[in-house]
């Protein structure tokens, strides 16, 4: 398995507050977290978010490609599930497509990216 050690980036990705922040502030600790501590720190995540330029098309990325984990463009898991089971992500002008592109540069993503697995 070879390691990707950058990945070009784009334009939001560039201007996205979060980059500035320690990436467990959105995707949880490695360790069990209490409900209390976890809706703490999603409510510190999306303060960030709340004045990040980036918010539109992070949230965009997250919807299009079904991230399941972390906070992303202001939205936490249970939001994100919420908004795609109720439909009101197509009136919102944002697609589920299947876009399976690669995730912000810095933030870590989904489980897996990062890893080249055919070598």
């Amino acid at each position: 398995m070879r390691l990707i050690t950058q990945m070009p980036s784009d334009d939001w990705e560039a201007s996205a507050r979060c980059r500035s922040h320690d990436p467990t502030l959105f995707f949880g600790p490695n360790r069990f977290e209490p409900k209390r501590e976890r809706l703490e720190r999603e409510a510190a995540a999306k303060e960030v978010c709340a004045t990040c330029p980036a918010l539109r098309h992070c949230r965009d990325y997250a919807l299009r490609n079904g991230e399941i984990y972390g906070v992303w463009g202001g939205l936490g898991e249970a939001d994100r599930r919420a908004l795609l089971e109720s439909g009101r992500v197509a009136a919102a002008g944002c697609s589920p497509a299947a876009d399976r592109s690669r995730p912000p540069s810095g933030l870590g993503g989904s489980i897996g990216w990062g890893a080249d697995e055919s070598s």
